[in-house]
């Protein structure tokens, strides 16, 4: 497995592409595919909604906390071999969700699979901006946002027919036999693009940071079951914020921290990082609720979920490539303002939902949603770390797709929790209106964020890390 990188040609980079590409739709089929079943995973299972979003939220948060470790793994392995011990990983993680009989085997499979996914994306990223020039970055990064964006939100369609079929455990199983074939392929096709160096982690960083982001989650998750002052609620935020407060001052502090915080310094990037966790919030929160709305409360079958998200799916698969060459040719600001003003008008969009709303309108109003996703989503990371020297592009790359996936987590869990809230512990229409109104609000700074990347001049922020 020492293949030396200087031998990598051009035809060596597209399996290693390919190679990454297959396992990162694999793991967002995972992802997004739970999103229709989890109305039969929490029947199945018998938990209620703030229960099941966990199954959501602790993939996000799982990868959200893997991401930051990835720049140490890819120094500490080399390539192929962090490549094959990431998807042995997975594949446990796919097996054990396939035989889960209970919520904790599923939790347990799905935090595996979530640390997986984690390095995936990251690695993905990382080894696009280093293996193609940067003339073709924006295009390798648009078909990438293609796969992780596009392919698999045919997932929720596809979901929907399986489980109303087959049951929700054999889109685990399914996942299973392609993360095999993609094996069995990478084992004659995958090669190294970096070797591994000295390197050191720094576990009380990981301890601090895992503390946080875990704190902070399972305290606004427990807003919905709980009153807001109650101290299940506030003492996991507190202790969250006091953890990631020490994990920035350990950053600031020791010799070779966790994730390098200069990035912070260049303008666009902290745009960039914001724009993202704001996208995030908002898509996830709504990729639950969406479902939760068309099956819990109209009492719609799976698959009718799933064929309403269909037209949305395809105009993602359409414009996440398009995007990506705008962005080569024109740059950001015309994507980003248009994308968030298109992202808030779909939230507002969904704030007037009653029983009786027509399937037809929702699948129109989720149509807008993905074009918005699709214009900005993979071209705010590219934009964002486009002007970084490169070697701060693995903890650019890192801490970029760490914060959004864990404000994903954070996103859904807030608004699920709302939703709840509002219906007094039960799911509601009302609740449901009233936490897309909340997600309207969220994407309203995503415009405002957008107006200042537009009008402000100044690239560097001035303040010493």
């Amino acid at each position: 497995m020492n293949d030396n990188p200087e031998n990598v040609n051009f035809l060596n980079k597209i399996n290693i592409f390919i190679v990454l590409l297959g396992c990162c739709i694999v793991s967002a089929i995972t992802q997004t595919a739970l999103t229709t079943a989890l109305p039969a995973v929490m029947h199945n299972l018998q938990i209620n909604a703030n229960t099941g979003q966990w199954l959501t939220s602790i993939y996000t948060l799982a990868m959200g906390i893997m991401i930051p470790v990835t720049p140490f793994l890819i120094k500490y392995f080399s390539t192929k071999k962090l490549f094959f011990i990431t998807i042995i990983v997975f594949a446990i993680g796919l097996f054990l969700a396939a035989i889960a009989t209970n919520f904790q085997i599923l939790l347990v499979g799905r935090v595996l699979q979530a640390f997986s996914s984690g390095i995936f994306l990251s690695l993905t990223q990382v080894i696009i901006l280093q293996i193609f020039p940067a003339e073709k970055v924006g295009t390798y990064m648009g078909i990438y946002g293609f796969a992780i964006g596009g392919v698999p939100v045919f997932a929720p369609t596809l979901a929907g027919v399986i489980v109303d079929n087959f049951g929700w455990q054999t889109i685990f199983i399914g996942s299973a036999v392609l993360v095999s074939l993609i094996f069995f392929y990478a084992i004659f096709t995958f090669k190294n693009v970096s070797e591994n160096e000295q390197a050191s982690l720094d576990l009380w960083s990981v301890l601090l940071s895992t503390i946080g982001f875990g704190g902070i989650l399972l305290g606004l998750g427990n807003i919905g079951k709980l009153d807001f002052l109650s101290y299940e609620v506030c003492l996991p935020i507190v202790v969250g914020l006091c953890s990631l407060l020490l994990f920035v001052h350990r950053q600031l502090t020791i010799k070779e921290p966790l994730l390098n915080l200069i990035p912070f310094k260049n303008k666009n990037f902290v745009i960039s990082v914001l724009s993202s966790m704001i996208l995030y919030a908002v898509m996830m929160a709504g990729s639950i609720m969406i479902p939760l709305y068309l099956q819990s409360l109209r009492g719609d079958s799976a698959t009718v979920a799933g064929l309403v998200t269909l037209p949305g799916s395809i105009v993602l698969m359409v414009v996440s490539p398009v995007s990506g060459k705008i962005y080569d040719k024109f740059g950001i600001k015309f994507l980003l303002v248009l994308g968030s003003i298109l992202l808030f008008i779909s939230c507002i969009g969904l704030t007037t939902l009653t029983g009786a709303t027509s399937v037809i309108y929702i699948s129109i109003i989720y149509g807008v949603r993905m074009f918005a996703i699709g214009l900005i989503m993979m071209p705010l990371v590219t934009w964002g770390i486009a002007n970084l020297d490169n070697q701060l592009t693995t903890h650019a790359s890192a801490i970029l797709t760490s914060l959004r996936t864990i404000s994903g987590a954070v996103g859904s869990a807030v608004f699920v929790a709302i939703m709840t809230s509002v219906g007094h512990g039960r799911m509601s229409i009302h609740g449901m209106n009233i936490s897309f109104f909340g997600l309207a609000m969220v994407a309203l700074a995503l415009i405002v964020l957008a107006a200042i990347s537009f009008f402000s001049k100044k690239k560097m922020i001035n303040f010493k890390i």
